[in-house]
């Protein structure tokens, strides 16, 4: 499980799973989303490992690339630019492409920047195009509460930017500072999830700081709030470039997702041609957890494991 350099000099960690020397398999390139890590797709990828090779980066500021700090505002393009790193260190000439939440923008920053050359597929989850609401668009990051929260996250960057500047260790932050972040993730947290229980498990896990802390730590505590001020900053809409790609995508919908409402979602079949809609009806936005035992199945389809309907 190696960590390779960046374009920047900085180190990313690459989970490395069914490499065969033997074989030259096909790879799938994994991508997790904001609060996640590599981990969390183990489940699903090591049973896939006898035929396929599967790479799973730690995105930087999450997981054992926690430490791996940002050198551009926009992380989404800074991300799209280690992608392409990723694939020059391990020589792809082809590659399937997955990603859920930040890691769906990713995936697309990294087509319309790169190009498409190397992507035979794309597997979209749960993600809309464009993240703030405006005029003509209303399926944003949680929906109706769109202008709301994104207010909220504002304060939040706000209050915690001198801080970032003095370069204040988290445990010198104010304790009032430190509540209100992992508050406001607790809500971020539980509105990724579809049932009130797991919502619940989710808010608590975040009030308890000694808890949280061993799920999301904090040495480099600036890297979270530099994500969330890129979203409320950068204004993502991936509109122009899902027009301009000709990879075919597999578009994963989680019809109760709270964090991007489904209306948004399914209109990405309007801009792009080849697209293939997957409705997951009893899933909010992180179907790996709502219904893990379909989103398995859906993933060995897309890996080409078996026939579907939804593949041409």
């Amino acid at each position: 499980m190696p960590y390779i350099q960046t374009r920047d000099s900085e180190q990313i960690f690459i989970r490395d799973i069914g490499k065969d020397s033997k074989t030259d398999k096909p790879t799938i390139i994994l991508l997790h989303g904001f609060g996640m890590h590599s981990l969390h797709w183990l489940p699903f990828a090591l049973p896939l490992a006898h035929k396929y090779r599967l790479l799973i980066p730690d995105l930087r500021g999450f997981g054992r690339s926690h430490l791996t700090t940002h050198n551009q505002q926009c992380v989404i393009s800074n991300y799209a630019d280690d992608l392409a790193d990723i694939v020059s260190h391990f020589k792809l000439s082809t590659i399937k492409l997955v990603g859920i939440s930040m890691g769906a923008f990713v995936a697309l920053q990294y087509q319309g920047t790169y190009g498409t050359g190397k992507v035979s597929h794309y597997l979209h989850i749960d993600q809309s195009p464009k993240c703030i609401n405006d005029k003509s668009w209303q399926w944003g990051l949680f929906g109706k509460e769109n202008p709301e929260r994104i207010y909220r996250a504002s304060i939040l960057v706000n209050n915690l930017t001198p801080y970032i500047k003095s370069n204040t260790p988290y445990d010198q932050l104010p304790i009032n500072l430190r509540e209100q972040l992992w508050r406001d993730l607790g809500d971020f947290f539980a509105s990724a999830l579809s049932r009130n229980s797991h919502k619940k498990i989710a808010q608590m896990i975040c009030s308890k700081e000694l808890l949280i802390r061993r799920l999301m730590p904090v040495n480099n505590w600036p890297a979270y709030i530099h994500c969330l001020k890129a979203y409320i900053e950068q204004n993502y809409d991936m509109q122009a470039i899902l027009e301009r790609i000709d990879t075919p995508i597999s578009l994963l919908v989680g019809m109760k997702s709270e964090m991007y409402p489904c209306g948004g979602q399914l209109r990405i079949a309007d801009y792009h041609s080849n697209c293939k809609i997957i409705p997951f009806q009893n899933s909010g936005h992180t179907p790996l957890i709502d219904q893990p035992f379909r989103f398995f199945s859906e993933l060995k389809r897309f890996a080409g494991l078996q026939t579907s309907k939804h593949y041409s």
